[in-house]
């Protein structure tokens, strides 16, 4: 990943046991009530078992990615596991950057197993509000990248709570509180089409600009990123991909800022990254004084090409990836 250990991470394969799941609008999320508000960075995505239907765009922290392959390698144990869904959240802590982190897993697990192995392994548990939680240290291949303990919580082998200990603090409260999802949330997915089955929020962006740019400033994503407030990116895949976005800013921007931006959401998926051999189309335009909409038309062929060339550019990784079934 190179040294700026808190710029965005594209992360974009993932092998589990899938489980089927019907395509709905991202705000029907089972995993939505749980998350904190004021986040800066929410994404998810829908597990799939039909090819045309699976795959992820997820724009998150490091120590996101980091928890998603950590989980995978613990979970690797429960050789039953089914996975629904998942949602990965980061937020700001003292001093404005994005070192709390969450993700939050639902599906169908072995509790008792994975406990035995991180217990096994030297992992201790605790008790939050009689809860039983998992106090995992940062694996040896990533210390000195991931800091601090993480909390791991599995509820009645259908929910998965993992991260800093706030967060989970937090997501736990509004579970044991059934809490309603965020209107602020709610409000900005609904934005999205509903039948997305991958999607993103992203906001308070002027504010800490190297949490979310990429390493390299020639990154498109960073340059597709100027200016923007709040940004949400959402993926339908079926026999083609549809990548759409809705970004807001100022209104003091001015239309010109707003209708350069699809033609720089385009050049993301350029030519040179798919194997295409011209741009991608841009359709479904709105404009507004303080917003722009759009989106992107891709094959198979031409996002996994665009997902290969994502994952290593200007990229080295930051750890080792675990294997699907090993521990610490």
């Amino acid at each position: 990943m190179g040294s700026r250990s808190r710029a965005l991470c594209l992360g974009l394969a993932l092998a589990w046991s899938v489980s089927s799941s019907c395509s709905a609008s991202p705000t029907t999320s089972k995993l939505l009530y749980l998350v904190p508000p004021g986040a800066q960075i929410v994404a998810g995505f829908e597990n799939y078992s039909d090819e045309h239907h699976h795959g992820q765009l997820i724009l998150t922290t490091r120590e996101n990615r980091l928890d998603l392959a950590d989980w995978q390698a613990i979970a690797g144990v429960d050789h039953r596991r089914a996975i629904d869904e998942i949602v990965e959240v980061a937020a700001s802590s003292v001093g404005g950057r994005l070192h709390e982190h969450l993700l939050l897993v639902s599906g169908r697990l072995d509790r008792g197993t994975i406990s035995r192995s991180l217990r096994l392994k030297g992992a201790t548990e605790i008790e939050y509000q009689h809860l039983p939680v998992i106090q995992v240290e940062p694996f040896a291949r990533e210390r000195g990248v991931m800091e601090g303990v993480r909390w791991l919580v599995i509820l009645n082998d259908r929910l998965v709570f993992f991260g800093t200990p706030t967060l989970v603090q937090s997501a736990l409260s509004r579970y044991l509180s059934h809490a309603d999802i965020d209107m602020v949330l709610r409000e900005r997915l609904a934005q999205l089409p509903r039948n997305v089955s991958s999607w993103n929020v992203l906001s308070s962006l002027p504010k800490t600009p190297t949490e979310y740019i990429a390493p390299q400033p020639s990154n498109p994503w960073a340059r597709f990123f100027v200016g923007a407030d709040v940004l949400m990116v959402g993926v339908r895949f079926g026999q083609r991909i549809h990548v759409h976005f809705s970004l807001h800013a100022a209104k003091d921007r001015g239309s010109e800022f707003f209708e350069e931006k699809p033609a720089s959401f385009a050049a993301v998926f350029a030519p040179g990254h798919t194997g295409s051999s011209r741009a991608p189309h841009v359709g479904d335009l709105e404009f507004g004084p303080d917003h722009v909409k759009a989106s992107v038309r891709l094959s198979r062929s031409e996002f996994d090409a665009w997902s290969d060339w994502t994952n290593n550019f200007g990229h080295s990784p930051a750890v080792p990836e675990p294997p699907a079934a090993t521990g610490q």
